[in-house]
């Protein structure tokens, strides 16, 4: 590994773990029966993983309650689901036992995603009840970016690649399911204000069929890549 790298990670770690850290002294954390519920959710949805082609990580259907929580909550309660969530995916069925710093780079990541789409969206909509339909889709944007750019830029530093190549192939992969994913949300937030929060429940079955769907094209796709001769 490069030192550029070497660096790269550790600066993200040190930001990621920052964060982390700030939203705990800060002690914002309303726990309500809602959050509760959504962090056990979107704790199991951690255990439903794809495995992206041509890379090593995974997609899990985690993202949309991110989004859920970027709505309801509060930072520190979003950057605390966020954070055990990546945890999450990063140990459970792995195929192989993760190194501490690629756990702790993921989970920097994910807190720097979550906090920075936070901050933003909320400053952006400044009015979360009324601007729901300009908070969400600025979140889920701001989290897609970051996420990537942050993967995709310590792959482009390990493996020498162009930054733009290494994105554009996490972003083929993963921008689709964000799309649907950010819409979810959208449906779980706003049956959670008009219906009660437990309503909103009944949609995720909703986040289940999606989420075999898009594995189903995955390995499909792996299965045909696999089986062509190369040119």
């Amino acid at each position: 590994m490069t030192r550029k790298a070497q660096f790269f990670i550790g600066v993200t770690i040190a930001a990621g773990g920052g964060l982390i850290a700030s939203c705990i002294a800060t002690g914002a954390f309303g726990i309500s029966d809602a959050y509760i519920a959504y962090c056990l959710i979107a704790w199991f949805a951690s255990t439903l993983k794809v495995r992206l082609p041509g890379m090593t990580g995974t997609m899990a259907a985690n993202f949309p309650f991110v989004l859920v929580s970027v709505a309801v909550f509060s930072l520190s309660e979003t950057v605390l689901l966020a954070t055990v969530a990546c945890a999450i995916q990063c140990f459970v069925k792995a195929r192989h036992r993760p190194r501490l710093v690629q756990v702790a780079f993921n989970v920097a990541t994910w807190a720097i995603s979550s906090g920075a789409s936070y901050r933003i969206s909320h400053w952006l909509a400044r009015d979360k009840d009324g601007m729901l339909i300009v908070l969400l889709p600025v979140a889920a944007c701001l989290f897609f970016v970051t996420n990537t750019l942050l993967v995709s830029g310590v792959l482009s530093l390990v493996e020498k690649k162009p930054l733009l190549q290494a994105w554009h192939h996490c972003y083929l992969w993963v921008f689709p399911f964000y799309l649907v994913g950010s819409a979810i949300a959208g449906l779980v937030v706003e049956t959670g204000r008009t219906q009660g929060w437990r309503m909103s429940l009944f949609i995720l079955p909703l986040l289940y069929m999606v989420y075999l769907f898009y594995r189903t094209c995955v390995t499909r796709f792996s299965a045909e890549t696999a089986a062509t001769p190369p040119a």
